[in-house]
């Protein structure tokens, strides 16, 4: 009779299961952390603030208003933060917040896929 081996059930299963391979040297689990927010920057447009409000966004995490804030200065910025950190408003507000300024805007969005 053939032993099978059966995939590990679930997200704890899945992560012991990940530990136990050979080459793992460290695994590490970080508190969590207690969110900073700041304030919706004063220039973004009215009407973009009230969709953003609608949708129970009334504030942001400080990396993503310090973002917002280089970009609104033409400054060049990376983003480097965990997933479901909001980094996606990080670009997505400033160029949103454009387009309804100016109509003839355009926005092009490059993704290398290697990075994601």
């Amino acid at each position: 009779m053939k032993l099978v081996r059966r995939p590990p059930s679930g997200v704890d299963g899945a992560l012991r299961a990940l530990l136990e391979m050979p080459g793992v040297v460290h695994h590490e689990v970080l508190p969590a952390r207690v969110a900073k927010s700041a304030p919706l920057p004063a220039w973004i447009d009215e009407r973009l603030r009230q969709v953003l409000s609608a949708r129970g966004i009334d504030s942001l995490y400080s990396h993503q208003a310090e973002a917002l804030e280089l970009v609104h200065q033409g400054r060049h910025v990376v983003v480097v933060t965990p997933t479901a950190s909001g980094k996606t408003l990080c670009y997505n507000l400033p160029v949103l917040d454009r387009l309804l300024r100016d109509g003839e805007a355009r926005a092009l969005y490059l993704f290398p896929t290697k990075a994601l």
